[in-house]
């Protein structure tokens, strides 16, 4: 079994034995499924085919709370598996810029991976790349040289912001997004 299958890991519970005292549920991972109707059965099987069930856990995924639409796990994680975007990217960019939850995210990785610019070191790097970028297309070769030697980046990367959505990962790059 392929070990991407496991990523994302889900705690289903059943709510009448938790209630009861006593822990029955286990570990649901939506990749392993490939359909919709295979996880509901996976979720029947580890909570003994409870009436009523709880997420007690999410193992590299965010929280949908305790009573997520079940639909909306196995979306969200095949839509993860399948976008060229990092989940860290899209969850961080999501919280940052939309104000739904987790459901609404399924239906805007397409919207969040157009305006995905690029990755970088440094947002300084990206404010350069930019500058020297805009001064050899709209500078005439002969003052390039008088504009690189007496540009102000610092200004042009306040004004340039005003045009990009900018989310810091954990590991404190930057992620450039255009605005909508």
């Amino acid at each position: 079994m392929n070990n991407d299958n496991k990523k994302y890991g889900v705690y289903f519970a059943n709510l009448e034995a938790y209630n009861s005292g006593r822990m029955v549920g286990g570990w649901v991972y939506p990749l392993e499924y490939k359909s919709f109707k295979d996880f509901v059965k996976a979720i029947k099987t580890v909570t003994n085919y409870a009436d009523e069930i709880a997420v007690h856990d999410y193992d590299n995924f965010p929280n949908m709370g305790e009573y997520p639409v079940h639909a909306s796990i196995y979306k969200l994680a095949h839509s993860f598996r399948d976008s060229s975007l990092k989940d860290e990217v899209l969850i961080k960019y999501f919280n940052d810029h939309y104000s739904g939850d987790y459901e609404d995210l399924i239906d805007e990785i397409d919207s969040i991976e157009n305006a995905y610019v690029g990755e970088y070191d440094y947002l300084k790097d990206f404010i350069e790349e930019q500058a020297d970028e805009d001064i050899y297309n709209l500078i005439p070769e002969n003052a390039q040289q008088f504009v690189f030697n007496n540009f102000d980046y610092e200004g042009y990367g306040r004004d340039l912001l005003y045009s990009y959505n900018v989310v810091t990962l954990d590991n404190h790059n930057v992620v450039i997004f255009n605005q909508g």
